[in-house]
């Protein structure tokens, strides 16, 4: 499995940043490439939550079944995929000295095919991942603080 791990501080209260990104409704808000993050079932949020994802990657469609199988209330939220491609979502959030959140966001995956797939990951499919990742917590830090023009850093600041 590939693993990508970045974080990013955000000039809110850490319960407020916990709340916004456990909450699948605001999801497609700040996850660049998915059009689709609904509930499945009655139980929206926390342990045993389970969600239909939907989007495209480099091009290609994509579909996911998604379950919460860690849950602890403003400090991890963790989802791993139910079929499709392998993956593990991690959150982590931290409260700040200064009083904002630092969110860790760890993204674990693996692609079907033992050699072509790594091959693949190495040539292609790992880059856009990191990138994506940076963009999602940017993304959240930009609606969170309410700075529409946030850029994204160059990837030597992270």
């Amino acid at each position: 499995m590939a693993e990508i791990t970045k974080c990013i501080d955000i000039n809110v209260p850490l319960e407020i940043v916990f709340d916004y990104v456990a909450n699948p409704h605001n999801a497609i808000k700040y996850t660049p490439n998915f059009t689709k993050f609904e509930p499945v079932g009655s139980k929206e949020r926390g342990l045993g939550a389970v969600v239909e994802a939907a989007g495209t990657f480099m091009g290609m469609g994509i579909k996911s079944t998604l379950e919460i199988v860690e849950f602890e209330e403003n400090v991890k939220l963790v989802s791993r995929s139910i079929g499709g491609v392998k993956s593990t979502s991690k959150w982590y959030f931290k409260t700040l000295p200064q009083g904002g959140t630092q969110v860790t966001f760890i993204s674990d995956y693996s692609l079907p095919g033992s050699k072509i797939g790594w091959l693949l990951d190495k040539m292609l499919v790992q880059k856009d991942v990191e990138r994506t990742t940076i963009e999602c917590l940017v993304n959240l830090k930009r609606l969170l603080e309410g700075k529409p023009n946030l850029r994204v850093a160059t990837p030597a600041q992270w």
